[in-house]
């Protein structure tokens, strides 16, 4: 008699006073507290038992914002009371924001009774389903003052199951939820798109993996977000690619894994770690994913799902356990490249940026095995939040690395150019002091013994009275050589280079050219009142000896004018001639004298043009900046 009142109070219906108020004052209401949930053990419970008996049928509270629990291949029921406490007719919807259950019964009961029921599954096409969302949306209409019991059973074969709830007034579902969410979800696809695609063209242009790896990653993640969110059903709802229902979001979060393990490794340069173990544990779980995927295609395309639906339970933890160990692995690794300073900012800016993932797949994956409430934080939302946060930060880590890039790309020019120019320089001064030396050789031992040789014969000549006219020719060679021997001393290094300049070498050299009779030079210079350095007034002179040589040996001119023109920060110099021109396209880098042009002109800083056309003569433009 002590005992029987206290079954009789556990047996009743502990529920009943938890009911949802519906008084007209919200327009949606996330997650409600009085959720109560039912695991089906061996045997299937009918509804009209659950709604006549509900005192046999122990219900539990649920916990958390999110009920999850982990399935195990079993149907879970849920049960709220919901009151319209109006005097008006209430359309409501019932929605759960997930889209990839085998099946979900809803059961509207009053007094016990069963008076509605609905049913749907991700194979139920969009277009047939009375509120036609990829979301399991179920309508209801409550009269007023009634009161009312919803019950939903929950079925899926793989993974846990979730149950996030909202409760719309229909006028404001239908007003703001679908248009605030494909604005919100095209915007989010509109930012990973871009860095999918600013990252393969970072790949391209500086033919690094690392980019492309990086784009992929993105690419990976936005699709799991994607099949989270069930926006892919239409595509994989009837397995036309040989893979269906639940089982493609696994698939999914596979893919991403693999792509994560190839970015990081190559973010953090895996290859140059001491430690190879960490090559290959990533590789184990790469080869480990590529099978299971290509497993879950086999059973479903050649054994109909017969492993699946045999070993459901077993292969639903292996899974689970497999998708949960690499992050770990990334994580831990991560950690130790900090631990011993092996690109250790890098290691640092990256664990920072993953760190939100991190956390909402942990927290994900705890809720899942029941070890803490499930939440909205492991919801979609949150996860899409959290890849955003980690793209926005690891899309600025690599636009650093490519402004690294960049500066270490100018840095290698600027040296390389100024090696180069120290070559040429090397080169042409080396030139020079053997030009001198040459002239010198020239002019102080062939010039002075041929000298020698034409004065000791000129003196036997005079003193023998020598009228021999092979004798006298002898003499006029002797004399003719002499002279040429001081011209190409005098050229090799003029004196009045040295001496007075660059304004009077060329007018002595113009006037050498012109008394020859085959070319008349005009010579014009402006505003050059002072010398310049050595080094200028050299490399000028060789440029106009080398021009003036090729139009004498091929252009076959007859008119030269020779320009020099000084304005403040530069000396221009400019070269014409009535010649039979040439093709610049294809002949104005490949002649040797253009060649040494150029080279002296580099030298000076400066810059030359050619300008050329064939039957009309050439302009050379030389500008060189002043310092």
């Amino acid at each position: 008699m002590i005992l029987f009142p206290s079954f009789y109070l556990f047996a009743q219906d502990k529920t009943k006073d938890d009911i949802i108020d519906y008084d007209g004052s919200w327009k949606k209401l996330d997650s409600p507290e009085e959720i109560y949930f039912l695991p089906e053990l061996n045997e299937n419970f009918p509804i009209e038992k659950l709604a006549a008996f509900p005192q046999v049928y122990k219900f539990q509270k649920a916990r958390g914002s999110v009920p999850t629990y982990w399935a195990g291949g079993r149907a879970y029921w849920f049960r709220f009371e919901l009151k319209n406490s109006t005097n008006l007719i209430q359309n409501l919807l019932i929605h759960l924001h997930l889209s990839l259950y085998d099946e979900i019964a809803f059961y509207v009961t009053e007094n016990k009774k069963v008076i509605d029921k609905q049913t749907l599954s991700w194979k139920t096409p969009q277009q047939n389903r009375i509120i036609k969302h990829r979301d399991f949306i179920f309508p209801t209409t409550i009269q007023p003052r009634q009161q009312v019991v919803y019950y939903l059973k929950v079925r899926k074969k793989f993974g846990s199951i979730s149950f996030p709830l909202t409760i719309w007034e229909k006028n404001n579902f239908d007003y703001f939820y679908p248009t605030n969410d494909h604005y919100n979800w095209g915007f989010i696809s509109g930012i990973f798109a871009f860095v999918f695609f600013i990252s393969l063209l970072l790949s391209l242009v500086f033919n690094e993996k690392l980019y492309m790896y990086y784009g992929i990653y993105v690419l990976a993640a936005l699709s799991f977000i994607y099949t989270m969110q069930g926006y892919f059903i239409r595509f994989y709802g009837d397995g036309a690619l040989g893979i269906e229902g639940d089982k493609v979001r696994y698939i999914a979060a596979m893919i991403l894994l693999i792509t994560n393990i190839f970015f990081v490794r190559s973010y953090l340069r895996w290859d140059l770690l001491k430690n190879p173990l960490f090559q290959w544990y990533s590789n184990f779980f790469i080869i480990l994913f590529c099978i299971l995927i290509s497993m879950s295609f086999l059973d479903h395309l050649a054994l109909n799902d017969y492993l699946f639906d045999t070993f459901t339970v077993s292969i639903t933890f292996l899974v689970s356990l497999a998708i949960c160990i690499p992050p770990f692995f990334v994580f831990g690794t991560t950690i130790y490249c900090i631990v011993i300073k092996h690109f250790q900012k890098d290691a640092s800016y990256y664990l920072l940026a993953n760190l939100p993932v991190f956390f909402i797949a942990f927290y994900s994956g705890l809720s899942t095995y029941e070890f803490v409430p499930g939440s909205f934080i492991a919801g979609i939302d949150y996860f899409v939040i959290a890849f955003l946060i980690e793209i926005m930060a690891l899309s600025g880590l690599l636009a650093y690395r490519v402004k690294m890039i960049q500066n270490t790309s100018e840095k290698l020019l600027i040296e390389k150019n100024f090696i180069q120019q120290q070559r040429t320089q090397a080169v042409l001064e080396a030139e020079e002091r053997e030009r001198i030396r040459i002239a010198r050789d020239l002019h102080d031992g062939i010039g002075q013994t041929l000298a020698a040789a034409r004065m000791t014969l000129g003196n036997y000549i005079s003193q023998k009275k020598i009228k021999d006219t092979g004798m006298q020719n002898s003499l006029d060679l002797l004399e003719e050589s002499i002279k040429e021997v001081r011209e190409i001393s005098h050229n090799m290094m003029p004196n009045s280079l040295t001496k007075f300049g660059l304004t009077s070498a060329l007018k002595q050299f113009s006037n050498k050219i012109n008394a020859l009779g085959n070319l008349e030079i005009d010579l014009q210079i402006v505003g050059v009142k002072e010398r310049f350095d050595e080094k200028t007034e050299m490399m000028l002179y060789r440029i106009v000896q080398e021009i003036i040589s090729n139009i004498i040996k091929h252009a076959e001119a007859q008119k030269v004018s020779i320009e020099l023109v000084k304005h403040e920060h530069e000396l221009i110099l400019i070269i014409e001639d009535d010649g039979k021109g040439f093709d610049t396209i294809n002949s104005g880098s490949n002649g040797i004298g253009l060649k040494n042009i150029a080279t002296r002109v580099e030298y000076l800083n400066g810059s030359v043009n050619f300008d050329s056309t064939i039957g009309r003569g050439t302009s050379v433009v030389v500008e060189v900046p002043l310092l």
